[in-house]
């Protein structure tokens, strides 16, 4: 268990945790999430990955079990402490009180657990054995009259059941049943069931101590609480998964470094890379990027139009802007020469009208990229580390704010982990007859920001945003990246 505030060497916490959370849960509580780290920053990643989510990302990315409170923490302590781990999600309840086992399959619900169906065996088995207004379902309400040898007899069918992993057990004190008797029922059969957790829930004015005492001192948790016992067994069965995940070094994938390392050299003592070498350094690192060119004037513009063909996208390209929409400084479906020219002189008016003193180098001339659903992917340097975030992109990055985060450097699964962790991931499994997203390619980009990030370490921030994913692939149309030139040149920090 640790109560920590900040952390002196985090790459070497890294290092130790993610060796030693394969054989022994380690459990943290964060002092200080709310102000810890936090700092002004303009791009997306910047400003969304503070302090704190980056210790989330790197507890989650090493199995580290975060909890949120001191009484969390010892709560998770006494679910561990137990040693019989879950194998599976499927939760059997056993109850004398309808309420509490509704709240507790809700609970579990919430942490990712199942409450299954009992198996018809099972059901026979235990149907004679209580009254007919008992629910002989999952959750087992054995309503009040419930005796000892009832608590006795339903866990241990529960638990023989091949469809259950674990049990919650809760009982509510009614009158004429001891709260000993029933706690030593729970624990002769939870200590005979090595494969299966048995976790507790005592409900009573006073806590049940005298309960909770027989269950602690037979190894079987005993909680105050429903979500207590469905917060712990999540987070021992979250365990349980992560200790049995395959070990996978970071990817190391074949990129231009020397090509890289150019662009940034011309980028000379600028603090910003301008859109167009943002998009050649991302194309050097094999993310796939849309066709683009620089027009410095409105017969350029009409030139690289027609060059391009079919409709185009034109975006003003300044030092001093950062969000172009918000200036009216993109304008998509252009076609033609003549509408080329009008766009040039509308979006660099509009700029300039916007951000007065703005240095305006020419506007982006683009491909029009139509398919795929807008994802972003981003970097923030932290003390903790180059952060990679993966979300929703576009507008909604910042309106939804449903991003994940890890730490460089990514391993494969780790990638995925994020693409699979926001909340809108089925959106991208295709929606209303759309195509599933390619998520191989959307975790390629992201390992391949990871090992850019940590190649040169000058570049301070970066977003993708968006990167269009579609059924076959994905495409950059649209990056930015803070330099910062007190880093070394190139190579790994």
């Amino acid at each position: 268990l640790m109560y920590v505030e900040s952390f002196g060497n985090p790459m070497r916490f890294r290092e130790i945790a993610q060796r030693i959370t394969k054989r022994k849960p380690i459990i943290v509580v964060k002092a200080g999430r709310s102000e810890v780290g936090a700092r002004a920053a303009s791009s997306h990643t910047g400003a969304l990955a503070e302090g704190d989510a980056a210790v989330g990302a790197l507890l989650d990315q090493v199995g580290v079990i975060r909890a949120q409170s001191v009484e969390e923490l010892f709560d998770l302590a006494m679910g561990f402490e137990g040693g019989r781990m879950p194998r599976g999600d499927r939760v059997a309840i056993l109850t004398n009180s309808g309420g509490p086992g509704i709240l507790t399959a809700d609970a579990l619900a919430d942490r990712g657990l199942t409450v299954p169906e009992l198996s018809d065996d099972t059901v026979q088995q235990l149907r004679p054995l209580f009254p007919p207004e008992a629910s002989v379902r999952n959750p087992l309400d054995m309503i009040a009259s419930a005796t000892p040898e009832g608590y006795r007899t339903a866990l241990d069918a529960l638990l023989s059941d091949d469809g259950i992993d674990s049990a919650v057990v809760i009982f509510v004190p009614p009158l004429g049943v001891r709260q000993k008797d029933v706690a030593a029922a729970i624990a002769e059969v939870g200590t005979r069931s090595e494969a299966k957790p048995v976790l507790t829930v005592l409900m009573g004015r006073k806590g049940l101590p005298q309960g909770k005492a027989e269950l602690h001192d037979a190894g079987i948790p005993a909680f105050i609480f429903p979500e207590s016992a469905a917060r712990t067994l999540g987070a021992m069965y979250d365990y349980e998964v992560w200790r049995n995940r395959p070990v996978e070094a970071p990817a190391e994938l074949a990129v231009d470094r020397d090509r890289a390392a150019a662009i940034l050299r011309q980028a000379g003592s600028a603090t910003k890379l301008s859109e167009h070498a943002t998009l050649d350094l991302l194309s050097a690192y094999g993310i796939p990027t849309a066709p683009a060119r620089l027009a410095t004037s409105e017969e350029d513009a009409a030139t690289i139009a027609q060059e391009i063909g079919g409709p185009v996208a034109m975006k003003i390209v300044s030092p001093q802007i950062v969000h172009k929409t918000d200036v009216g400084g993109v304008v998509i479906g252009v076609e033609g020469a003549d509408e080329a020219k009008a766009t040039y002189r509308g979006i660099v008016s509009r700029a300039v009208a916007a951000v007065p003193g703005a240095e305006v180098t020419g506007v982006l001339i683009q491909r029009m990229v139509t398919e795929g659903r807008e994802v972003i992917v981003g970097m923030s340097r932290e003390r903790m580390g180059p952060i990679l975030m993966f979300g929703l992109g576009g507008v909604f990055v910042e309106a939804l704010k449903d991003i994940v985060f890890r730490v460089a450097p990514l391993a494969r699964l780790d990638a995925l982990d994020m693409v699979n962790g926001i909340r809108a991931r089925p959106i991208l499994d295709g929606f209303r007859g759309e195509d599933p997203a390619d998520i191989a390619a959307i975790v390629d980009v992201l390992l391949r920001t990871s090992q850019l990030a940590l190649d040169f370490p000058q570049i301070a921030e970066l977003d993708i945003n968006p990167l269009l994913a579609g059924a076959t692939g994905v495409v950059a149309v649209d990056g930015r990246i803070m330099i910062e030139h007190d880093q070394h040149t190139s190579g790994r920090r």
